[in-house]
């Protein structure tokens, strides 16, 4: 007779909107969320309970970021994060972790969508999403069709003209299936996460657009104007009627 192995584990902690954005029992979660407010931390956690709570022999889970580099970022930290007692194995070259109930976590590029097609997989998040190519998104949708699996999309708000932001506006206006969140610096501050003194000096650094979309989530009014449209207006003036 088959003994089960028991696995202690704790979820690490977090503040209400990152636990409300991510844990959602939507299928799909569409997720804007300033830099470092610990968007990442959350899905790294959910897709490591996704593994260990669906998983099984054969069951394949992915993180896709735009590139390998990405990629490898969360990879490094999941697998420094993960107790050892709940790895059987890591492949460093392929940059896969392997669970002990057999699930494989696979962290992937987006970069050539081709190679995405072909894999049945129960979940996946997708990093940086607003700076992938909206044929990756077709692909790793396709592969959640025969599991109907769920995903977790997360990303910067990175102007109005592009799929992700298309997509989190249908999510927001109640798309089935989807979940919609935000969350600022102003909630990472408030979840402890961002100090208000490095928010501040960020506003005082950055363009006032770069700030808006990376700390407040908020796309800017034209992204090849740093000021935003009411500084064009403010330098428009009545059209001479000479």
């Amino acid at each position: 007779m088959a003994t089960q192995t028991k696995i202690r584990y704790k979820r690490p902690k977090m503040y209400t909107k990152q636990l409300e954005a991510v844990f959602t029992d939507k299928r799909y979660s569409c997720i804007e969320a300033s830099t470092k407010s610990g968007k990442t931390v959350a899905c790294l956690t959910w897709i490591t309970e996704q593994a260990m709570f669906k998983g099984g022999t054969g069951k394949v889970f992915w993180w896709v970021a735009p590139s390998f580099s990405q990629s490898r970022i969360a990879f490094r930290r999941l697998k420094k994060w993960v107790p050892a007692h709940m790895i059987s194995r890591v492949n460093e070259s392929e940059l896969t972790i392997t669970l002990v109930n057999n699930s494989m976590i696979f962290f992937k590029s987006g970069s050539d969508p081709d190679l995405l097609y072909g894999e049945d997989v129960t979940s996946v998040v997708v990093d940086e999403a607003s700076r992938c190519r909206e044929e990756a998104w077709h692909a790793i949708r396709s592969t959640l069709t025969a599991t109907n699996g769920t995903a977790r999309l997360i990303g910067n708000v990175r102007g109005r003209k592009n799929w992700f932001y298309n997509l989190c506006r249908r999510a927001e206006s109640g798309l089935k299936g989807f979940h919609y969140a935000k969350i600022t610096a102003e909630d990472a501050i408030a979840g402890g996460v961002l100090k208000r003194s490095e928010i501040n000096n960020a506003k005082e650094v950055l363009p006032i657009a770069v700030y808006q979309e990376l700390y407040e989530a908020q796309p800017s009014d034209n992204n090849s104007n740093p000021f935003g449209e009411a500084a064009i207006r403010a330098c428009v003036g009545a059209m001479s009627t000479d």
